[in-house]
C-alpha cells in the first residue's frame, strides 16, 4: 500500500508540473455587446490570439470559464445533430451558448420526424446559416412540415441553401420567392423534376441576385439541352455547376451576362448546332457560313476554371474553344467510361496527341484528363502516343499521363485518376509508366468501384501488395460468383473493411458469402435483391451496429420475389432506412411493429398487376376493356394503401406513388 501511495503522489506531482509548464492560455478581449461578438466570430478562419504562459492548477480552463469564442469554434467542427443531442442540457452555460450560437448548418436529408421537431424547439431560424431541405423517399412530407413550423422570412442569416427532390411546384416556388438577399450559395437537385415554366422563370430570376455567388443545378436533362432557357441579363455568379449537357447558345449567354464568372462545370458543351467540319472539301460559300456561325465567345477571358466531366468533344472543337480562355489556369476533360453512353468507344486518336494539347494548355497550372478509345492494329504502336506526353513541357508542368491497355480498349488519364468512380470490367494488358510510386497513387481518388467479376479471375495471384483502389467506400459487384478465389481477387483491388456501401444483385454461394461478408465490418448501406438476402440469411449474417440502410431491389417485376419478414426483422433489428418488396398489409404491419423503434423511413413496394399467360394471346379487340380494368384495379389498390397508411400511427407522413407506399416515421 505504501509503495502504491508513493507512486500515486509522485505521478500526481509530475502531472501538476507538466500542466504548469505547458497549459495554453487563450486571451480574448471581453465582449461588450452581442453585435461585436457576431462580427468578430464571422471573421475568416476564426483567428485567436494564443500564447504560452505558466499558470497555476486552480486556473485551468473548464466549461465554466472557457472563452465563449472557443466553444463557438468547437461547434463549427460539429454537426447540428451532435450539438443538439449530445451537448444540450449538459449545463446551464452550454444551454445558453447553444441558444446564442448563430452558425448552425441544418442538413435535413435523412432525419426522423422526432429529431425535426426537436430542432424546431431548440434552434431559431435566425441562427441558421446553411440549410439542406429534402422531400425524397427517405423523408416524404418533410418540406410541408418544415414550412408549417418555420416562417421562411425568418431565416435572415441564411447564406447557403440546398433543395433536393422537391417535386411540388407550389413548395419550390414558395421557397425561392422567400429567399433573403444575403444568400450566397444555391443548389437545386431534382433530376426527375417537372417544374412549370413559372417555377423556371422564378429560378432564373433568383440567379440575378447580387449576393449570390455560387449555383449548382441538377435538373431534368432537357432543361440544360434546351437553348431557350432565358438566362438573366445581369448575373453576379462566380461559380456555376450544371449537371447535363450545356448547349453552346446557353453557354454564350452565361459568359456574356455573368461578367464575374470564374468557374464553370458541365457534362460537356454541345457545339454541334454551330459547328461545321472544316475538313470537308466545300466551296467558299460553305467556308463563309462556317466563319459566320462559329463566332468568338464574349467575356471568355474572365474564366479561370473549366470542367467538362463527361466530355465527348473532339480535339478540333477543343482547339477552337480553349484558346479563347486566355486566363484559364485549370482545365478538366473527363471522357469517363459510362455503361449508358456508347460514344466513348469512338476511335478518336487525336486526343492522344500530347503536342496538340501543349498548344492549348500553355497557361494552365492544373490539367485533369481521362480518355477512353478503341485501339486496333491500324492505330499503330501505343508507344508513339506515349512519347508525345513525355516532352519537356509535361515534365515542367509535373503532369504525369498514364496509359492502360485493356485488350482493344485504351485508357489514358492524368495521375492520379481524376474521378471518384471507376468501372473495372477487364484485366490490364499493358500499363505505362512502370513507376511503383505512381502506380500506388494512381487510383487514390476513386471512392466508388464497380467490378465485373468475370474480369478478376485469379487476379489475387497477379497483384501483390496493397489494394489498387485503397480508398473505395462504395463497392458494386456484377456477374456470377463462380468460386471462392474471387474473394482474394477482390481484396487485391479494395480493402473490404473500408466499404460503407455494398451493392450486389446476383446470388452468391452461401459458403463463399460467409467469409466475404465477415470482412465488410464497416458497411452502413446494403443494396441487394431478395435472392442475395437469402444468401445472407443462409450465411448466418451477423447484424452490424453501423448498418443503417437496406434497399432490396426487384429486378423482375413480373415475377416478384418477396421477403420473408419474420427472419428479416431478426437479421436487421435496428435498420433505420428500408426499401422492401412486400405482398400484403400484414407484412407491412409486422415490420412496423418489430422495427418501429429505430425505423426512420420505409418504402413498401407492392407487386404490379399480375400478368397471366392468357394476357399475351388476347385479341386486340379486348385491349380497351383490359386497360379500363387495369385502371380500376390501380385506383382500388391506391385506395387500400391510403386507408392503411392513415391508420399506421399519428406521427407519420406518407405518399402513394405507382402502387408503392412511402412512409416517414417517428
Amino acid at each position: 500500500m505504501g509503495c502504491k501511495q508513493c507512486k500515486l503522489l509522485s505521478s500526481k506531482h509530475r502531472v501538476n508540473d507538466y500542466i504548469e509548464q505547458n497549459v495554453y492560455s487563450i486571451t480574448t478581449q471581453s465582449t461588450t455587446s452581442s453585435s461585436n461578438r457576431t462580427n468578430r466570430y464571422h471573421q475568416d478562419k476564426h483567428q485567436y490570439d494564443t500564447s504560452f504562459t505558466t499558470i497555476g492548477f486552480p486556473n485551468l480552463l473548464t466549461l465554466d470559464n472557457l472563452p465563449v469564442e472557443l466553444i463557438y469554434y468547437i461547434f463549427d467542427q460539429l454537426d447540428t445533430f451532435t450539438i443538439v443531442t449530445s451537448m444540450l442540457n449538459v449545463c446551464r452555460r452550454l444551454n445558453s451558448i447553444i441558444n446564442t450560437y448563430d452558425h448552425y448548418h441544418l442538413d435535413l436529408q435523412s432525419i426522423s420526424m422526432k429529431y425535426l421537431f426537436r430542432i424546431c424547439s431548440v434552434i431559431r431560424p435566425e441562427q441558421v446559416t446553411s440549410l439542406t431541405l429534402s422531400d425524397g423517399n427517405e423523408n416524404v412530407g418533410l418540406v410541408a412540415v418544415f414550412l408549417k413550423k418555420f416562417q421562411w422570412q425568418s431565416f435572415k442569416q441564411l447564406r447557403s441553401l440546398k433543395l433536393v427532390n422537391i417535386d411540388q411546384n407550389e413548395q419550390i416556388a414558395q421557397i425561392l420567392l422567400s429567399m433573403t438577399n444575403g444568400l450566397t450559395r444555391l443548389s437545386v437537385e431534382n433530376p426527375n423534376e417537372y417544374y412549370s415554366e413559372t417555377v423556371m422563370d422564378i429560378l432564373m430570376a433568383i440567379l440575378s441576385k447580387e449576393s449570390l455567388s455560387k449555383v449548382s443545378l441538377d435538373l431534368a436533362r432537357n432543361r440544360i439541352l434546351n437553348p431557350s432557357i432565358v438566362w438573366p441579363t445581369e448575373c453576379f455568379l462566380r461559380e456555376i455547376k450544371l449537371t447535363g449537357l450545356c448547349h453552346i447558345s446557353l453557354f454564350r449567354n452565361i459568359l456574356c451576362y455573368s461578367v464575374n464568372l470564374k468557374k464553370f462545370q458541365a457534362f460537356d458543351i454541345d457545339l454541334d448546332d454551330e459547328w461545321i467540319d472544316q475538313t470537308d472539301d466545300d466551296d467558299d460559300e460553305d467556308d463563309e457560313v462556317a466563319a459566320r456561325q462559329m463566332l468568338p465567345l464574349s467575356n471568355s477571358s474572365n474564366l479561370l476554371s473549366l470542367s467538362l466531366v463527361y466530355a465527348r468533344n473532339e480535339i478540333e472543337k477543343l482547339e477552337w474553344l480553349l484558346p479563347q480562355f486566355s486566363q484559364l489556369i485549370s482545365f478538366k476533360y473527363l471522357n469517363v467510361y459510362d455503361l449508358h453512353i456508347e460514344s466513348i468507344y469512338e476511335s478518336d486518336y487525336s486526343l492522344l496527341n500530347g503536342a496538340r494539347w501543349e498548344k492549348m494548355l500553355v497557361n494552365c497550372q492544373d490539367f485533369q484528363f481521362i480518355s477512353t478509345v478503341h485501339f486496333d492494329h491500324s492505330a499503330g504502336n501505343v508507344h508513339r502516343y506515349i512519347t508525345t506526353f513525355q516532352t519537356q513541357f509535361w515534365q515542367d508542368k509535373n503532369w504525369n499521363i498514364a496509359f492502360e491497355q485493356y485488350n482493344k480498349t485504351l485508357l489514358v488519364y492524368s495521375v492520379p485518376y481524376p474521378h471518384s468512380s471507376y468501372y473495372y470490367d477487364r484485366p490490364v494488358f499493358v500499363s505505362i509508366p512502370h513507376n511503383p510510386f505512381l502506380s500506388s497513387q494512381s487510383m487514390r481518388n476513386v471512392t466508388k468501384l464497380q467490378i465485373n467479376l468475370t474480369a478478376v479471375n485469379d487476379l489475387g495471384k497477379q497483384i501483390i501488395g496493397a489494394a489498387r483502389f485503397p480508398h473505395v467506400t462504395q463497392l458494386v459487384l456484377d456477374g456470377q460468383w463462380r468460386n471462392a478465389s474471387l474473394s482474394s481477387s477482390i481484396r487485391s483491388l479494395v480493402d473490404p473493411s473500408r466499404i460503407q456501401k455494398f451493392i450486389r444483385f446476383e446470388r452468391v454461394p452461401t459458403a463463399i458469402f460467409q467469409t466475404f461478408v465477415f470482412d465488410l465490418s464497416s458497411v452502413q448501406t446494403l443494396t441487394l435483391t431478395a435472392s442475395v438476402l437469402d444468401s445472407l440469411n443462409a450465411a448466418v449474417f451477423q447484424y452490424s451496429q453501423c448498418l443503417h440502410s437496406l434497399y432490396i431491389v426487384q429486378l423482375h417485376e413480373i415475377y416478384p420475389h418477396f421477403v420473408n419478414v419474420e427472419p428479416f426483422c431478426t437479421m436487421f433489428p435496428q435498420v433505420q432506412h428500408l426499401d422492401i418488396p412486400v405482398d400484403s398489409f400484414d407484412s407491412c404491419q409486422y415490420i412496423i411493429d418489430r422495427l418501429g423503434r429505430f425505423l426512420i423511413n420505409v418504402v413498401f413496394r407492392f407487386p404490379h398487376r399480375e400478368r397471366e399467360e392468357a394476357d399475351d394471346i388476347e385479341d386486340d379487340d379486348d385491349d380497351g376493356d383490359d386497360e379500363a380494368d387495369d385502371n380500376n384495379g390501380d385506383e382500388d389498390k391506391n385506395t387500400e394503401l391510403v386507408e392503411w397508411a392513415q391508420n399506421v400511427r399519428q406521427n407519420h407522413q406518407y405518399r402513394i406513388r405507382d402502387r408503392n407506399m412511402y412512409l416517414w416515421l417517428q
